[in-house]
């Protein structure tokens, strides 16, 4: 059962990996995922052998070795395989930006060649003085509403602040209250003479 499970992880690991793998690729791997089955089904087969054996335990620990060494084996393979397909995978990623950023300089590089000449309307400046001046006033609009805001968040601090102290005076009061109307406790019993 293990040995499906195993064959089913490789094959959904297969499936992610495909888009970049070669076909020596997917046989290394297919050969890997035989290997591994193959070393699941010896150690099951070594598990049942061992079951007749005295010493079930020594025979369940080399069993277990044996499959953890072959299974290592096999992960340092696979491990190879895989840095080969990201290595490709980012080559290629690498090729497509490049060729992006040149088709981008030369897109730039062409306009400047075949520039349309500007509408009268694009080139001409404000008009009025006026809208000279509303450039800066905007500015300071800005300015004069952000200051505002900051004034209205510091003077929001101050209301909850005083909200605050004024929540822990009433506390303490009421604290003090209840501690007033409380009788005193009764004092201690005095001290039993020891017993001998």
């Amino acid at each position: 059962m293990r040995a499906l499970w195993i064959g089913l992880l490789v094959l959904c690991c297969l499936g992610v990996a495909a888009e970049t793998m070669t076909s020596e690729d997917a046989a290394q791997r297919d050969r890997i995922a035989a290997e591994r089955a193959a070393v699941q089904s010896r150690y099951e087969l070594a598990l049942r052998s061992c079951a007749a054996e005295f010493t079930v335990t020594t025979c369940v620990n080399q069993a277990r070795a044996e499959r953890r060494a072959a299974m290592d084996v096999l992960d340092r393979e696979q491990a190879a395989l895989d840095a080969l397909v990201r290595d490709r995978r980012a080559a290629e990623r690498n090729r497509r930006i490049e060729e992006k950023q040149r088709a981008a300089s030369a897109r730039a590089s062409a306009p400047a060649t075949s520039e349309q000449p500007r509408t009268p309307r694009q080139t001409a400046a404000p008009a009025s003085s006026a809208a000279r001046s509303a450039r800066p006033a905007t500015g300071d609009a800005r300015a004069s509403e952000a200051a505002a805001a900051a004034a209205e968040r510091r003077a929001e601090s101050e209301r909850r602040r005083v909200k605050a102290e004024a929540h822990a005076d009433e506390v303490q009061r009421r604290n003090a209250e209840r501690a007033s109307r409380k009788p005193p406790a009764a004092p201690l019993p005095p001290e039993a003479a020891p017993v001998r």
